[in-house]
């Protein structure tokens, strides 16, 4: 597997070489099941700053993997994003080898050590994060105290432990440090997900493999994708808004989408109400629709715009 640009560029700089001797390198896109996957942050942010390929976050975060509001690594590609990516010679596509019957014990020892070296990395960070959430709470817990001495008062009880009943408890005398803090259980470490394989040797190139787009709407979907692309264009999809496509004038997360782009064969007919639908769909979300077809193998686009009569 290739480094990444980061690490060539570190090279070069040692070696004190010029930066026009930075040679490209591609990223790395991963297969599973099917589907195409970016697991390391770097190329997901140069995919989006550099080639404007926004994809799909679609993992749990570790801290909050019960809710969906916020996704993380990996980054899922759609099929016309991956095509495009392969085409301009930006990424190679990558798959593991099927796994044998037969577990390698090599493999399976480094992986164990892996696993307890994370968790043995996990432990001072764990106590240092309780320490600072018992700092956070540490009005309260002088309080608890304090209502607990008055308690035992009230009831004519004596606490062995505090040797200084008539003694008010000042926070300076709470001291953190001293707290003992258990480690936390390996159940409950935070499992890594690794940006790269860690068995790189056992990865196979399948660029030859890859056969998007084969139908004819897979074709079309594909020319507009890419032709919208090579105008600057950033793309997402278009479903939640009845169309093939998003488009926007700069990066999603800075701009509104100006248009929703809808995949029409260029022969195919559409009846007066399929028409204003659509029309009017744009006009409710504040979008311009437009209909894609491709021609003697150019793209051609007619945009639909609601106007109101007054």
């Amino acid at each position: 597997m290739a480094k990444n640009t980061e690490e060539v560029r570190r090279a070069i700089e040692k070696e004190d070489m010029p930066m026009t001797s930075l040679i490209s390198v591609k990223m790395s896109l991963f297969v599973t099941h099917g589907k195409v996957f970016v697991w390391d942050t770097d190329d997901v942010m140069k995919l989006r700053e550099d080639y404007r390929i926004v994809g799909n976050l679609v993992g749990s975060l570790p801290r909050a993997p019960r809710q969906n509001i916020q996704l993380g690594l990996p980054l899922q590609l759609a099929p016309d994003e991956v095509t495009l990516l392969l085409e301009k010679g930006f990424c190679e596509l990558l798959e593991s080898v099927k796994l044998s019957s037969q577990i390698d014990d090599d493999r399976l020892k480094q992986f164990t050590d892996m696993r307890q070296t994370s968790y043995q990395q996990q432990i001072p960070l764990f106590i240092g994060e309780r320490r600072k959430e018992i700092n956070q709470h540490r009005h309260k817990i002088i309080e608890g105290k304090k209502a607990k001495r008055q308690k035992l008062k009230q009831d004519g009880e004596h606490d062995e432990n505090d040797e200084h009943d008539s003694i008010e408890e000042r926070e300076d005398d709470f001291n953190i440090d001293d707290i003992a803090i258990p480690s936390i259980k390996p159940e409950q470490a935070i499992v890594q997900l690794f940006t790269e394989s860690p068995w790189k040797s056992r990865m196979t190139s399948i660029h030859k493999e890859w056969q998007y787009p084969e139908s004819d709407s897979d074709k079309l979907r594909y020319a507009v994708f890419k032709d919208l692309w090579e105008k600057k264009y950033y793309l997402t999809s278009g479903t939640k808004f009845g169309g093939d496509f998003l488009v926007y004038p700069g990066d999603p997360a800075l701009f509104h989408s100006f248009y929703i782009a809808v995949c029409i064969p260029h022969h195919d007919k559409l009846t007066a109400l399929e028409i204003v639908t659509l029309g009017r769909l744009g006009a409710t979300v504040r979008k311009t629709v437009i209909l894609c077809s491709i021609c003697d193998n150019e793209v051609y686009y007619t945009s639909l715009q609601w106007t109101g009569i007054t």
